[in-house]
Order: structure tokens, then sequence, then C-alpha cells
């Protein structure tokens, strides 16, 4: 029996009990039954455990018994071919004649007998109380994210309450990145690519005006045919999206919530990225300048010109003016500017970032 402490961890409906009753070291049969203070335990399901070890109850339990069938023991061996009865072969031996007759070199006794068994009486196994209560969800199931608490090692084979202590989730990268490649519209998704921590995702997007291109098939040598078809053009757009490669927490259920938290987060950022390109700017994100684009300068010599002035004061007023417009237009771009890289702070936004660096009169930085 073991000297270790023993737990009862309350379920957060309050009603429940549950409990981690494995195997004793050697079983002395099936297990047929679990019983709290005389009240039948039940499997906990989903199931916690890849051997099903944990049960659950109505009552904080000060004593619990479990009931083992032992196997039937053999009490004898009987001819079952009566062909063969005769004196080197009798109807019954005893199990001290079976053990003399059929060694080696004697296979024929395994041929032409039985065993003759017979059942044995239950045997109980009690866990002795009293059970410490702990408050908590149950332990992460087998098709939930895992657990690593840290405690000692030793500490961590307890399986009624590592998940109430400080630990981690891992595999965080990996798991989002699975669901990740399954998203429309991704072309790749690497973890850790080119030693770059996160993930690496390329995203392939048509363009809001549909276009398309021909692609001639290939004949020998790699010689383009005239034959071919018609495919629609795509604009690759990349993500390096910061994961983190485990989700801490002061307890399973608190990382557990963050876990799903990240994962919608991440999830939400590729899909917003998978928006059509813009024809306008080629999905560049701005508009080139033509080639014969007035400068500023020139442009404000042009408008001056068309507007008769009738002294110089006029025209530095009439200039000062021009030069007042632009300066409070620019800024008012420059601050819807700001208030989007303020909201895009983070590492997943590096596409956005590119575009807005492009913007502005004649593809200049804002």
């Amino acid at each position: 029996m073991s000297t270790l402490p023993r737990y009862a961890l309350q379920l957060p409906d309050g009603r429940r009990w549950a409990y981690y009753l494995p195997d004793p070291e050697r079983p002395p049969g099936t297990r047929t039954g679990l019983f709290a203070d005389g009240d039948p335990l039940h499997r906990l399901e989903p199931l916690a455990d890849p051997k099903g070890f944990w049960y659950v109850g109505d009552r904080h339990a000060e004593r619990i018994t479990a009931t083992y069938q032992p196997q039937p023991k053999t009490v004898g061996y009987r001819l079952a071919d009566q062909s063969a009865l005769s004196e080197r072969y009798p109807a019954t031996l005893t199990v001290g004649q079976w053990d003399e007759r059929a060694g080696a070199g004697h296979e024929e006794y395994w041929e032409l007998y039985e065993r003759v068994t017979e059942d044995q009486p239950e045997v109980q196994h009690v866990y002795e109380g009293p059970f410490r209560p702990l408050e908590g969800r149950q332990p992460p199931s087998l098709d939930e994210p895992q657990w690593r608490a840290d405690l000692p090692h030793e500490l961590t084979q307890r399986p009624e309450y590592r998940h109430l202590f400080p630990g981690h989730i891992p595999g965080l990268k990996q798991h989002l990145a699975e669901l990740i490649k399954e998203m429309p519209r991704v072309h790749c998704c690497f973890v850790d690519y080119h030693g770059i921590s996160g993930i690496h995702v390329v995203i392939r997007v048509p363009f809001d005006e549909h276009r398309t291109r021909f692609v001639p098939n290939v004949g020998r040598n790699n010689r383009p045919l005239k034959s071919g078809r018609t495919v629609p053009v795509l604009v690759d757009r990349r993500l390096d999206l910061p994961v983190p490669e485990a989700m801490p927490g002061d307890t399973y259920a608190a990382a557990l919530v963050e876990w799903e938290h990240q994962v919608t987060f991440w999830l939400r950022q590729v899909e917003d990225a998978a928006v059509d390109a813009c024809s306008a700017c080629e999905g560049k994100g701005y508009i080139a300048p033509e080639g014969n684009a007035p400068t500023a300068a020139e442009a404000r010599a042009r408008l001056t010109a068309m507007v008769p002035l009738e002294s110089e004061a006029d025209e530095a007023e009439f200039t000062q003016r021009i030069d007042a417009v632009v300066a409070a237009e620019t800024a008012e771009l420059l601050q819807q500017v700001r208030r989007v890289r303020s909201f895009a702070t983070g590492h997943e936004y590096k596409w956005l970032h590119e575009l807005l660096d492009g913007f502005g009169a004649h593809g200049g930085h804002l």
C-alpha cells in the first residue's frame, strides 16, 4: 500500500469529485468495480489519461475499495479425446500428475487434455484515506493541448495535481502551423524558417480586378508549344508571425484560455492578410509616379501663373497660402498613417508597414 498522500479533485461543478486510482503494482486479477465509501465510482469522461485511471463520484470519500476477479485456478486436467483413453492417457490427471507427464518431449498431452478450472472469490484492494481536497478542472484529455508543470521530476509523476501548478503548454507554433496550412490562399507555411523564430507564411492572392495570363504547354526539350492554358495572375504576400513556442500559465486552465486566444488572434492575422491585391497599385501598396509628373515646385509655379497677381506681395501671400494648405493636408495624412502604425504594432503587420512605407506623394515614404 502506498504511503504517499492521496488527493480528491473537486471538479468545477462543485458536486463531483475525481480520484486518480491506478491498479496496484501486482493486480490480483481484472478490476470489476470501484467504490467510494460503498458508492460506485465511474470512469471520468473524457478520459484524462491513456490508461483511464481517473474515476468520479458524488462524495469526498474517506475510503475507496476496488474489487478484482482473479484468474480461475487450475485444479486438474481432463482427457478431451476419449478415443485415446488408455493406461498411458487416463481420463483425468491431477496437477501433480500433469506436471510429471507433460514435460519436454510430450507435446501430445497438450493436444489430448483440457484444463479443469475453479472460479476464485473476488479480492478487494483498499485505497486508504484521507483524500486531501484539491479544487480545479480535470487534467487535459488526450485530444487537448498537454501540460508541462514546473515542478521537480518526482512531483510531476503525480497526475492528481500537476496541472494545478505553474507550467506551460508546449507546441503552440506547430499547432498553429498545421491550422494555417489548411487556410484558403495559403501557399506554404514553415516553422522557424531560415533560423527566424516564429511562423513564416506565404499567401497567394488574386487581384481585385480579375487578371489572367496564358501559360504555354511544354513539349520535348522543354520547348513551349502553341497550346496552353489560362491561369489567374496571383501576388505573393509574406508574413513572419512571432508565435511563441509554448504558452505559460499559473495553471493549465489559465494557460489554456490564453492558448485559445493566441490561436484565434494569429489565425485572424492570416485571414486579414489574405485579401485581394489592389489592381491600381499592382499589389505593391503605392502607385508609382508618371515619368513626366511635375515636382512640387513646378506645380506651384504653374498654379501661380494661372492666377493674376498685381504685386510681389500678392504673389508671396498666394504662395504662403498654398504652402499652408499643403502642410495641413500632409499633417492630416501623416496623422492617419501614425494611427494605423500605432495600431499595427506587432511584427505580424510587417506587410502593412511595407505598404505604408511606400504610400505618399510620388511614392515617397511616410
